[in-house]
């Protein structure tokens, strides 16, 4: 799948004079075809304006179709981060299932962060990573917004954003000033509000199976001994959060 809403089959042999690729919307049936023309050794559709669901591929032969089958694992991560590059607000995607048949995923999107790496530690958090669907902001000034999730109230940080990649650091003891909270965060550039995830990686459902270390911090001022800690980590729908508390001894 390229750049241009473009998918490109390739065979590596000729096939037969008069075959097409037949893609068939799952729920409403609906078809859009292209012969294999030329040498007969690949073909190009353009999908950018499918609409959203699962598409099937196939491969039609006089006037019966069979599933398109592939052992390419049809996913590579520096395609997919180049695909999210671009402003848009439909993404097509291909996907290989177990039996090597080859479907196509489209789905409405909206711009969003994606977390590409999380440093938890010596008071900070730092987050890396890249604007996914709204393209470069060049000139426009970015920032971290976190809000918490049942007060609505924010914090904010400067983030550094250079073409689609940003940069931001986070200092633990700005949550540890707060009540106890879950932090939702998000960037903002120019009109993007995009919300930290991570979802490029095809690797969902991160809760549970990626955690990151707690860091404490002293609650107050000087005299009080109280510490909060403080802790990103990935919701249900693969968006980065911080969840802060205050340390009790069952929690020491």
């Amino acid at each position: 799948m390229g750049v241009d809403d473009r998918l490109r089959i390739r065979w590596p042999a000729p096939l037969p004079d008069g075959r097409r690729i037949v893609l068939r919307h799952r729920a409403s049936g609906g078809t859009l075809e292209e012969p294999v023309g030329g040498d007969r050794t690949s073909v190009a559709l353009a999908v950018g304006e499918l609409d959203p669901g699962k598409w099937q591929v196939r491969l039609m032969a006089g006037g019966t179709d069979v599933p398109l089958l592939t052992d390419d694992p049809c996913f590579s991560f520096e395609e997919m981060r180049a695909y999210a590059g671009a402003p848009r607000d439909r993404a097509v995607r291909v996907v290989r299932s177990p039996e090597g048949h080859v479907s196509l995923r489209v789905r409405q999107v909206s711009p969003h962060a994606e977390v590409e790496a999380v440093h938890p530690g010596d008071g900070e958090i730092r987050v890396e990573g890249r604007l996914a669907y709204a393209g470069p902001r060049p000139g426009v000034p970015a920032r971290l917004t976190a809000v918490a999730r049942e007060t609505r109230h924010t914090l904010t940080r400067d983030a550094r954003l250079d073409g689609t990649e940003f940069h931001v650091c986070l200092p633990v003891d700005a949550f540890a000033a707060e009540e106890p909270a879950l932090w939702d965060l998000f960037l903002d550039a120019g009109d993007v509000h995009a919300r930290l995830a991570t979802r490029l990686d095809d690797a969902p459902g991160k809760r549970g199976k990626v955690s990151f270390p707690r860091q404490l911090a002293p609650v107050g001022d000087a005299g009080d001994e109280r510490r909060m800690s403080v802790r990103p980590y990935y919701t249900g729908r693969d968006e980065l959060s911080i969840a802060s508390h205050l340390v009790t001894e069952e929690t020491q």
